[in-house]
């Protein structure tokens, strides 16, 4: 138990003396068979030396600092004077004052020692400590007093009457330092382990203790309110009840490999609850060992981070797309340019980039307003998306400009029925709130990937050339940028373009 515990608690000096209190007392017991050098010099100072011993380990225990008295002073003068009443000047009143006097002195500074800290955990065992000490100091105290007014030599020399009181006196101190530091480390103890309990069950994080076959053996109240189970349907579970099986074999297989050779592995987990919802947790999963150093249990400690996955996903969709128009910004139209373009290549089609500008939309903002011109801007967004394919790509780079792109086509004729499309349907006037029909229209530049130009830069260029040409031609059409003429596939369009 004292082992047991993680703070230096001073169980060396306990045990050392009390061994020295032990050795003292098998002493005594032989006084007149061995030389009364060894049964009262030597007895008498190590009973000294073992209380001084068990000062040390309290004090130690406490974490304070030693007594340099209590650790050489009184030793050395009483084994001094012991040795001076029963060798130079035979007096056993004396001895008894010294020894009473040193037992007195030790105790006060163990009861002094134990009290003084009134916010230490183990308090409540102190005071019980303290009293069998103190006790024993005051009843010495009385002892070395009664020495001193009313000699009792004769009587504690009787051979019995000494050998009785001397084993009594030893099984009393033997007895009661054992007893007395046993409950004192043992109130350290569960106090620690009282701390450990609460601050476990009373974690934020969610806390599971398995097993090393992965059974669980513990989970805290926090895993149980986030996943939905009970404790009684946990214990003795595999933790793979909360798995979504997104993670593959192979990196469960790592992640077992990682405790088995006793490190921690670190990760995230997509995990589901008991009625079936999903959420991301980053979990740390340490071995736990014992002495020997033998994996004994695994501690996983997991976070929610369902939340912050979420942020990270809106931020990363407000960084590529428009705030306005919800369609993708330039940076992600890029991206999903260069996969089209993979892809065309990969299955040998066609694919086009559109550069659309629209005619007419600053006099919007000039005469109605941002908020009307923002509002245009969304119906074109929506008008420009329902007429191309799900696997096609509107994005909005800027004012009025739009960037379209039209994958894997199967000829130029598609690409043109498209274009035709989106010109007709800028066109259309638009009814904002109570103001008038607003009348735009789109001047657009088509590039195409392989005819025109095989680099995404390059193809933006060219679509952007033409749709000027576009511009400088009447607005309200495409162009492809490998014919620089407007192409008059719609008249009507034409004549009611302002």
């Amino acid at each position: 138990m004292l082992r047991s515990q993680s703070r230096c608690n001073g169980a060396g000096y306990w045990a050392a003396g009390m061994l020295c209190i032990a050795i003292a007392s098998l002493l005594i017991s032989l006084r007149g068979n061995i030389d009364s050098f060894v049964t009262v010099v030597v007895a008498n100072s190590l009973y000294v030396i073992g209380f001084s011993l068990i000062l040390r380990g309290i004090r130690v225990f406490a974490d304070c600092s030693p007594l340099v008295f209590f650790d050489f002073i009184l030793p050395f003068t009483s084994t001094a004077l012991f040795y001076y009443f029963n060798h130079v000047e035979q007096n056993i009143n004396i001895r008894i004052v010294v020894i009473s006097s040193a037992f007195m002195c030790t105790c006060a500074a163990i009861v002094f020692t134990l009290l003084r800290d009134k916010n230490a955990p183990w308090r409540s065992a102190a005071f019980s400590v303290a009293t069998v000490f103190g006790l024993f100091g005051i009843l010495h105290g009385v002892r070395g007093g009664l020495a001193l007014i009313s000699p009792f030599g004769p009587l504690l020399s009787d051979s019995t009457t000494s050998t009785s009181l001397v084993f009594l006196g030893g099984i009393f101190c033997l007895g009661g330092s054992v007893i007395t530091l046993t409950i004192l480390a043992y109130s350290v103890l569960e106090s620690e382990l009282r701390i450990f309990s609460h601050v476990v069950n009373q974690s934020a994080s969610s806390i599971v203790i398995t097993d090393t076959k992965g059974v669980i053996k513990y989970i805290n109240p926090t895993c149980i309110n986030k996943t939905g189970y009970s404790q009684q349907e946990l214990i003795g579970e595999n933790p793979r009840i909360f798995c979504s099986r997104e993670k593959s074999t192979a990196e469960y297989k790592a992640l077992w490999d990682t405790l088995s050779a006793g490190n921690t592995w670190q990760g995230e987990f997509h995990n589901r609850k008991k009625n079936g919802e999903l959420f991301w947790e980053v979990s740390s999963i340490a071995p736990i060992k014992d002495k020997a150093g033998r994996i004994i249990r695994y501690v996983a400690m997991k976070e929610d981070i369902t939340a912050l996955k979420q942020a990270k996903k809106r931020i990363q969709h407000m960084a590529n797309h428009d705030v306005l128009t919800k369609l993708p910004t330039r940076r992600l139209f890029m991206e999903l340019l260069i996969k089209s373009l993979a892809v065309a290549k990969r299955h040998t089609k066609i694919a086009a980039v559109l550069f659309v500008d629209l005619d007419g939309f600053k006099a919007v903002n000039d005469t109605l307003g941002h908020d009307v011109g923002d509002k245009t801007l969304k119906k074109t967004a929506a008008r420009l998306s329902s007429c191309v394919r799900e696997v096609d790509t509107v994005a909005r780079i800027g004012g009025d400009e739009f960037l379209i792109i039209l994958t894997n086509m199967p000829d130029k004729e598609s690409i043109i029925s498209i274009a035709e499309e989106l010109v007709r349907a800028v066109a259309i006037p638009y009814k904002i709130d109570s103001a008038a029909d607003i009348n735009i229209s789109a001047s657009i530049g088509i590039a195409l990937y392989p005819d025109n130009a095989v680099e995404p830069l390059a193809l933006i260029n060219l679509a952007d050339q033409a749709m000027y040409d576009v511009k400088r031609q009447g607005k309200n059409n495409y162009l492809f940028s490998e014919n620089m003429n407007v192409v008059p596939h719609i008249p009507s369009l034409l004549q009611s373009a302002g």
